[in-house]
């Protein structure tokens, strides 16, 4: 039987073996609960991760000289999960082209920038040197700016406003404006007579050679501009014009001769710019004095009772015929004048 001194030894080895047993587990769940613990700080100081979005935007772009607005580009961030966005950096970069802006939104001008594809970053930190940043990036392709459509340019066609009867016209162009660089091409047609000169320069001749009272048109296109550049002009050429034999008449009586030199008077007073000639013919009795008589007594009367411009009045002797005949004539301006036979 154990003496009382021997019995509590034997209580206090067992407790000990006991309190030995037990400390590896107590100090692996007390690292368990530190490691827990520390978990929960760091959630509670920083929270979800911060997150930065740029809203949507064109991502092509021409930037062309004529139309500068479609290379601004508008960007704008939105930030969230920054535990006080009132205190936050935003620092703007992009490879290509130019960022103006400060805070959450910013231009990005790419006008001038040769064609590729560019990128743009937008950092944002709270300001603290913290390590607390969030970032994001945006593309943008620029596609090379087209050549300008061709235009035509201002095609002016030069032809006269009268022309002389059998006589060449002359048509001639003037260009102004257009695409520049370009060497004109002249294309000439006519809807009468014939181009005798200057073809495929910006000037041509063409004859009229019996296109009496008809009118010419003449068509040019000017190429090479990849465009038709179309331009007229039409001159009107004047019809034949004719000497009139309005009267003829015998030897008459004087009053008779009279009645018809005032009809002639009327005529010639009608058309200034015409003369009137008068031709006598002898009879096969009359002589040379007999037609001068006659010549004589006809202009005097013109001239001097009815008023006629003696630079108006033509007098001819004519040959002979089976009697004396006295014709008159309107020659109208440019008309062929009659010839005494």
């Amino acid at each position: 039987m154990l003496s009382r001194k021997q019995t509590f030894a034997a209580a206090a080895l067992g407790l000990l073996i006991a309190l030995t047993a037990a400390s590896p587990v107590s100090a692996q769940d007390d690292q368990q609960q530190q490691k827990k613990r520390k978990d929960r700080e760091i959630s509670t100081q920083t929270g979800p991760a911060p997150v930065v979005q740029i809203a949507d935007h064109a991502r092509i772009v021409t930037p062309c000289p004529d139309s500068a607005a479609d290379s601004q580009i508008p960007l704008s961030v939105s930030v969230q999960n920054f535990s006080d966005p009132t205190v936050l950096r935003y620092n703007w970069r992009a490879s290509g082209g130019r960022l103006v802006g400060e805070g959450p939104t910013a231009t990005w001008d790419l006008s001038g920038a040769a064609p590729g594809t560019y990128q743009a970053t937008i950092e944002v930190d709270n300001n603290q040197n913290n390590g607390c940043t969030a970032f994001t990036t945006t593309k943008v392709v620029v596609r090379p700016c087209p050549p300008p459509p061709p235009i035509c340019p201002n095609v002016a066609i030069y032809c006269p406003d009268t022309v002389a009867l059998g006589a060449p016209v002359t048509f001639s162009a003037n260009l102004s404006g257009g695409t520049p660089g370009i060497s004109p091409v002249y294309n000439w047609s006519v809807t009468n007579g014939t181009i005798v000169s200057g073809t495929g320069t910006n000037s041509i001749q063409v004859d009229t050679t019996g296109l009496a009272g008809q009118a010419i048109t003449a068509n040019l296109s000017v190429e090479g501009y990849n465009l038709t550049c179309p331009a007229t002009c039409t001159v009107q050429v004047p019809r034949k014009i004719s000497s009139t034999l309005v009267d003829y008449y015998p030897p008459i009586r004087l009053n008779d001769e009279k009645a018809r030199l005032d009809n002639f008077a009327i005529q010639l007073q009608n058309d200034p710019n015409a003369k009137g000639y008068v031709i006598v013919y002898g009879g096969a009795r009359a002589n040379n004095a007999e037609k001068q008589k006659r010549i004589k007594r006809a202009y005097d009367y013109l001239v001097n009772t009815r008023g006629i411009g003696a630079d108006r009045l033509v007098t001819l002797e004519g040959g002979q015929r089976d009697e004396t005949t006295t014709e008159l004539w309107i020659v109208p301006l440019g008309a062929d004048p009659p010839t005494a036979k």
